[in-house]
Order: structure tokens, then C-alpha cells, then sequence
């Protein structure tokens, strides 16, 4: 991990085809200086780009796992790995747009009352959604996504602040802001995240108050937008059953600097849209 944040940092400092704006600094990112600065939303300064940058280093565990189950399994495109937790899997998508494949099927193909950790076809596998869900079942063994739950817990969440996802051209560092538990409704179903008003409606979702439960991280409170690139955990609560449990990242770390997309504002009235 300590060799990918170096190559990360020289990356960085030799190029930089995008500047984020921070969203809260003095809570949010200096504690992050040793990473990368970023944060999660975008401004237009791609002048040079340089793409260059054509393979991801994963640390060698996680290396050897991707590489094994993407030649038994195309459906893999990428690899989660949450820092002091047991989640360091593969994530898929299938290739026929089944939904429903991969939450009765592991990531070999096989029948698996378990599932495997997946996204839907209505995401982009390229990660450059406003909001990627990524779904995963909480087996009572805790393998898969079960140990999510934990994060309800702020002294847990206080000591799990990323979320790596490897890609074969790219890494990906997000930095985790909320955790909550939500009504078992599909979030992609709910929200039109093709849109900046759908965006900021799950934006709105976040920051609501009223929830004992939900954890905002320190200095994260505000400036989330719909140019922000977000990842969503999601999987069934242990606590609160027939609620789903969600763990929300913002993007901080785009090592090869692909992760890009156009907000559609649409109707004029989007444009003047606000956080409650």
C-alpha cells in the first residue's frame, strides 16, 4: 500500500490534469496530504492531460486476486479493498444486464446463497458515475459485506476512512463521509443520478437530520455537489431489519486520471438547485 501512495505522489506531482475543490479543508484534508490532493468535485483545467499512465499497481494480494478471477470470470472489472476489514474481494457486473445474477451466484459463477459484491447495469463500470452502488450480502458468518454494520459504530467509523477499488488502468482511493441505515429502497430506482437534481436530492439524503444512527464525518458536513464522484455500499442492516445498511466514499485519489463526466443540469430550474 505504502508503494502505490508513493506512485500515486510522484504522479501527482508531475501532473495534475484536474484541480477538486475541497469540500470542508481544514476537517476533510489535512490529514490527507500524504495521499494526493483532491477531493471531490471538478473544475475544467484537462489542458496537458496526460493519459499515459496505463496500469494500475495493486498491492500484491489484491493483485494476484484480480488477476486469478478475471481469467476465470470477465465480469470482474474491479477490486474492493476496505483498509482493517475483512472486505478485499473482486466486484462484477453482469454481462447479460442481470441484476439479479451475482446476488445468487459468487464471483466463479457458481450458485451461492451468499452472492457476490456487485454493481448493477444501470452504473457505468468505469467508475465514472455520480454515485456508484455497489451491492453486497451480510452473511452471518460476516463475510461479504456484513462487516459494513460496524460502521454504525462512531469509534469504528472514526478508524476506517478509505476505500481502495483496483482497476486493470486505474486506482482509485474514495474517502468515507457517511454511514446510515436508509429504507430497503433501490437507490438508482429512487434517484436519477443522470441529472444534477437527482444528485442533489441523495446529496439532501445524506446530510438530513434526524437520524440518531447516521454518522457524518468530522469537517464533512457540507459541500458535497453534483460534480463530486461518490461510491455507495450498500448491503441489509443486522440492526434494523428490512433496512438497508450504506457506507457513502467521495472520491479523493484518481491515480491515472480517467475518472471524468458532464453534469446535466437539464431544465433552467436545475441550475439553482440548493442543499436543504
Amino acid at each position: 500500500m505504502k508503494k502505490l501512495i508513493k506512485q500515486a505522489n510522484e504522479m501527482y506531482t508531475k501532473r495534475r490534469y484536474r484541480i477538486i475543490e475541497m469540500i470542508a479543508v481544514k476537517g476533510f484534508f489535512l490529514p490527507l496530504m500524504i495521499v494526493f490532493l483532491i477531493g471531490c468535485s471538478r473544475k475544467d483545467t484537462d489542458a496537458g492531460r496526460n493519459t499515459a499512465y496505463e496500469k494500475s499497481t495493486l498491492p500484491t494480494e489484491q493483485k494476484t486476486g484480480f488477476e486469478d478471477i478475471k481469467s476465470l470470470n470477465e465480469d470482474a472489472f474491479a477490486w474492493l479493498y476496505i483498509p482493517g476489514t475483512d472486505i478485499n474481494c473482486p466486484i462484477l457486473q453482469d454481462s447479460e444486464g442481470d441484476d439479479s445474477f451475482y446476488k445468487s451466484h459468487n464471483e466463479y459463477k457458481e450458485p451461492d446463497e451468499n452472492g457476490a459484491i456487485h454493481i448493477e447495469a444501470a452504473n457505468l463500470n468505469d467508475m465514472c458515475d455520480f454515485n456508484e452502488v455497489i451491492y453486497g450480502s451480510s452473511p452471518k458468518d460476516g463475510t461479504g459485506f456484513a462487516q459494513l454494520n460496524n460502521f454504525l459504530d462512531k469509534e469504528y467509523f472514526d478508524e476506517h476512512e478509505y476505500v481502495h477499488v483496483y482497476m486493470e488502468d486505474n486506482s482509485l482511493i474514495y474517502y468515507i463521509i457517511a454511514a446510515y441505515t436508509r429504507d430497503d429502497t433501490k437507490l438508482l430506482a429512487q434517484y436519477d443520478f443522470t441529472y444534477a437534481s437527482g444528485c442533489m436530492e441523495f446529496i439532501n439524503e445524506i446530510y438530513r437530520k434526524g437520524d440518531d444512527s447516521k454518522i457524518i464525518r468530522d469537517g464533512c458536513e457540507t459541500g458535497l455537489k453534483p460534480e463530486h464522484f461518490l461510491i455507495t455500499l450498500t448491503t441489509d442492516s443486522t440492526d434494523e431489519p428490512g433496512k438497508q445498511m450504506v457506507v457513502i466514499g467521495c472520491l479523493m485519489g484518481d491515480v491515472a486520471g480517467k475518472i471524468d463526466r458532464e453534469v446535466d443540469y437539464g431544465d433552467e430550474d436545475d441550475i439553482n438547485i440548493q442543499a436543504e
